[in-house]
């Protein structure tokens, strides 16, 4: 069975990003961060429903949170890490594919949104009753983050990103894609 932990990646990029009101970083955590029953937000250019088609434009949504026991009976043949994954759904809405990549975010003490999670993958209809996505969490990966952004040995450069694009499969790295 395919396993789908770790499914995170940092690109370093050659020249700053020009902020502006539409591009803004956003803060990651860097210890633990209590996610059960929270809502979050969810953002991504996916498609609105099962079997749909991706959209011109950034939406999101807002999903609950579940707590890690249900998370891992559900998840349990993919080897579902409640340290390294959350999963998360509103009935009707949530992340579907194309969104994977995109932002989980909660709105932190400060009132300063952060990233807590990136969409993974899910199974059956999106935003179903008893289908909830799974996404990574960022606190999971909080050493590794740390130890990749303050030096650059040991990564390699991506030469020619859109040799990845190339192949035919959406999921290039899964071998058992998942369903949306």
């Amino acid at each position: 069975m395919t396993k789908h932990v770790n499914d995170i990646a940092l690109i370093e990029v050659k020249h700053p990003f020009q902020f502006s009101k539409d591009v803004t970083p956003i803060c990651v955590p860097m210890a633990p961060v209590p996610l059960v029953n929270k809502n979050a937000i969810v953002a991504g250019w996916g498609a609105l429903y099962y079997g749909g088609k991706g959209v011109d434009f950034l939406r999101q949504t807002q999903v609950s949170i579940y707590p890690d026991m249900i998370c891992s009976i559900v998840f349990s043949k993919l080897d579902y890490s409640n340290v390294r994954q959350c999963c998360a759904n509103r009935v009707g809405k949530g992340a579907c594919k194309g969104d994977s990549g995109g932002p989980m975010m909660l709105r932190a003490g400060t009132g300063r949104f952060q990233q807590v999670g990136i969409v993974s993958y899910g199974f059956g209809t999106c935003g179903g009753i008893f289908n909830p996505q799974v996404y990574t969490r960022v606190d999971g990966y909080s050493d590794w983050l740390n130890r990749a952004v303050s030096s650059s040995a040991g990564y390699k450069p991506l030469s020619e990103p859109k040799a990845y694009m190339l192949r035919s499969s959406p999921f290039p790295i899964f071998e058992d894609p998942p369903r949306w």
